[in-house]
């Protein structure tokens, strides 16, 4: 029970750094990029922090109600969705 909690507060962790950097990126490609970003580049980023940061309330939920299985099976979807996402877009 105690390393699952652990690892669920990893995984918690991840899913936050995964959203900060998700949400960070386009402004990352603006400062290389000599354009202006449009919508439909900036699209994928915009789905992928969207199921992030559900994913990740939903996380924090599950944690309240020490639900540790469910944190670290979202956390793996989260990821295969944000994966998912970038090959839709790519």
């Amino acid at each position: 029970m105690k390393n699952e909690a652990k690892i669920a507060k990893i995984a918690t962790i991840i899913i936050l750094i995964a959203l900060v950097r998700t949400i960070s990126e386009p402004f990352r490609l603006q400062y290389y990029s000599s354009l202006s970003l449009t919508f439909n580049q900036i699209k994928p980023f915009l789905i992928a922090a969207l199921i992030t940061s559900l994913g990740l309330f939903a996380m924090i939920i599950f944690y309240y109600y020490r639900k540790y299985k469910v944190i670290i099976c979202l956390a793996v979807l989260i990821i295969i969705g944000m994966l998912i996402v970038k090959y839709v877009y790519l």
